[in-house]
């Protein structure tokens, strides 16, 4: 066993879980300061998050289920980061894969099933990708930033998929859906707890994740690419073809975002739908920052996120206070999130006590 080596990786993940922690301390005492506000007592959120996210079978289900996009958007944020791009379109790219998966199982609905579901994954993820290169030609060509065409292209994804769905790819109803794929394209329920099932989507997602960590630290390509996050002239100047990467990573972002989507199509809704997305492609930024875009993490922060989102119900009906408090809370780890870099090399050096 290579000791240092060993000692070495231990350190990286200590440093990553730490960086959690700043952020997890405001969200507890933003829980603790609205629960105050509401009258009800200090921890009372806290537990009810927990109650309504793990307190039950059903509960325990529906909150691993929202894991599945929350980490594919996580890992479409923090590839495209580690090539030192911000894909702030995830939930474009989410929408149109969605739409594209259900289309297209509709249309091929006479395949076998083992041929049909995955193609139907396969469309998504095309579509999400191609949704993808206009934001990366633009900012290589024509310098536009990419935060701002990809933020744009999501009001774009999502008015155009409102057009279809209620247009030619809808179900003829005013309902603004597409036709039920057939079951030959659904994912099955490995596990049923009454009304409630999981399928094999979080488990494909983790993979994905644990593939993507391996591939960035343990090849030379990964190597390329996290040279190119770190100091693109560097990079250049050592002959890393930056360009190409730049392209191949966000491409790849885009089909993990819309691969989300079509997912929750096929192992959940069974159907696309307007309004299709709550947020969860915004929602990856947070998830991806929150573990420093280190894909072996995102595990651990879409838990998280996927807890409050299964949690929002229960804090109308045990607590008294609005379903949007999950928003707040959110919306205050995304700020720490945003100050947390410089937190634990500050405190390393005793500057924060």
């Amino acid at each position: 066993m290579n000791l240092p080596k060993v000692l070495q990786n231990l350190e990286k993940a200590s440093t990553t879980l730490f960086s959690l922690l700043p952020a997890l301390i405001v969200g507890i005492l933003s829980c603790v300061f609205l629960a105050l506000l509401s009258g009800a007592q200090p921890f009372d959120i806290i537990i009810t998050i927990w109650n309504g996210a793990w307190g039950s079978w059903n509960s325990a289900l529906t909150t691993l289920t929202k894991v599945t996009p929350l980490l594919l958007t996580g890992l479409a944020v923090a590839l495209a980061y580690q090539a030192n791009l911000l894909n702030i379109g995830c939930e474009g790219q989410l929408t149109l894969g969605a739409l594209s998966a259900a289309s297209f199982a509709v249309l091929a609905a006479p395949l076998p099933g083992p041929v049909l579901m995955p193609l139907a994954l396969l469309a998504g993820a095309v579509a999400g990708g191609l949704w993808a290169l206009p934001p990366i030609w633009l900012r290589q060509k024509r310098g536009v930033h990419e935060v701002i065409s990809t933020l744009l292209l999501n009001y774009l994804a999502i008015y155009l998929a409102d057009y279809l769905v209620l247009g030619p790819l809808g179900d003829g109803t005013a309902m603004g859906r597409t036709p039920e794929i057939p079951a030959g394209a659904a994912l099955s329920p490995l596990f049923r707890f009454g009304a409630q099932g999981i399928t094999l989507a979080p488990l494909a997602a983790l993979i994905l994740s644990l593939v993507a960590q391996i591939w960035l630290s343990k090849t030379f390509w990964g190597y390329e690419v996290m040279a190119t996050g770190s100091n693109i002239v560097a990079a250049r100047a050592a002959g890393i073809p930056v360009d190409r990467w730049q392209r191949r990573m966000f491409v790849l972002s885009g089909a993990l975002a819309s691969l989300a989507g079509a997912l929750e199509v096929l192992a959940v809704h069974h159907r696309f739908y307007r309004a299709f997305s709550p947020g969860y492609g915004f929602d990856g930024i947070t998830a991806a920052f929150l573990v420093k875009t280190v894909p072996g993490w995102l595990w651990l922060s879409s838990l998280l996120l996927a807890s409050l989102r299964a949690a929002d119900k229960w804090l109308q009906l045990v607590v008294g206070i609005s379903p949007n408090t999950i928003l707040v809370i959110q919306a205050v780890l995304l700020l720490a999130v945003a100050c947390q870099w410089k937190l634990p090399e500050r405190w390393r050096k005793g500057v924060v006590s």
